[in-house]
């Protein structure tokens, strides 16, 4: 059996630490706005020092930074899982995405926070451009499987955009239930599914 070095020991526990933190500002986030969720809540809830949290991010952004970015992956996985057979129609995607974002309000409501001008370093910037950009690549694979041949990767954006634009839109509709919303916003994915399969760029 092949002896695990201390060295790995080590960041296996560090890793575990961090997932710990990770998964206990999500859980706080789900029950408050992820703005007004402080580093002491978050190490309260994790049961770790304040100084912890610090020892792996240099400030809070940066850490909703990487709660947003574990949420980008786990859509590119389940994307990457649909399309596992074939790439999803452009009505399965939109479908995926809506119902999504209406399961995940936090990651959207993040999503729209560092889309309007979060605050990142360089390094953190990059990370996000590389998580939005596989994304982006799914998108663009379900534009190609559903015939369009040019243009497809502003295409791509112009449905992301799209999607994102119904659940602004939709996403806290006064006087309307969570069952409501989800109706709705899946029947405009529908709708838009369709306009971006047949108008021509």
């Amino acid at each position: 059996m092949p002896k695990i070095k201390l060295e790995n020991l080590k960041q296996i526990e560090r890793d575990s630490r961090r997932k710990i933190v990770l998964d206990s500002a999500l859980e706080l986030f789900a029950i408050k706005d992820f703005r007004s969720v402080t580093v002491r809540e978050i190490a309260k809830h994790a049961g770790v020092s304040i100084g912890t949290i610090y020892n792996y991010y240099p400030n809070l952004m940066e850490l909703f930074l990487d709660v947003f970015l574990d949420s980008t992956e786990e859509i590119t996985r389940m994307l990457d899982e649909l399309g596992k057979e074939k790439p999803p129609s452009l009505e399965q995607l939109c479908k995926f995405y809506i119902t999504y974002l209406n399961d995940n309000m936090t990651f959207y409501q993040m999503m729209s926070h560092f889309m309007l001008g979060g605050e990142l370093s360089y390094d953190a910037t990059r990370k996000l451009d590389k998580k939005m950009k596989e994304l982006m690549n799914l998108m663009e694979l379900a534009l190609l499987a559903s015939g369009r041949k040019s243009n497809t990767r502003v295409t791509a954006h112009a449905l992301f955009s799209a999607l994102n634009g119904i659940m602004i839109s939709y996403a806290r509709y006064p006087g309307k239930t969570d069952d409501d919303i989800r109706r709705h916003t899946l029947r405009l994915a529908s709708v838009i599914a369709g306009v971006f399969k047949t108008t021509k760029v």
